[in-house]
């Protein structure tokens, strides 16, 4: 009965980590990709021609990049982990 529950979790665990994997890119891409658009339209908008009326959105830009980069380091490194500890 022991043995069927440790079975179970590990299998559980297994397809925890294989879900993670699944949306890793999409964690990591989405946010990374608004941040991006975030950036180019102050660019485009604000620094080009002048316009101090955007400045927000290069600091949302900004802030979306460094949070997301910081958190999505971490992930990786406790999925890659994760990993080890399956093998």
């Amino acid at each position: 009965m022991q043995q069927k529950k440790d079975t179970r979790k590990e299998n559980i665990q297994k397809l925890l980590v294989r879900l993670e994997l699944w949306f890793a890119p999409l964690l990591i891409i989405m946010p990374m990709s608004v941040s991006m658009f975030f950036l180019g339209d102050w660019y485009i908008r604000g620094f080009s021609q002048g316009s101090s009326m955007y400045d927000g959105e290069l600091i949302l830009g900004l802030l979306l990049l460094f949070v997301n980069f910081f958190f999505d380091v971490l992930f990786l490194r406790s999925i890659r982990m994760q990993k080890k500890k399956e093998c």
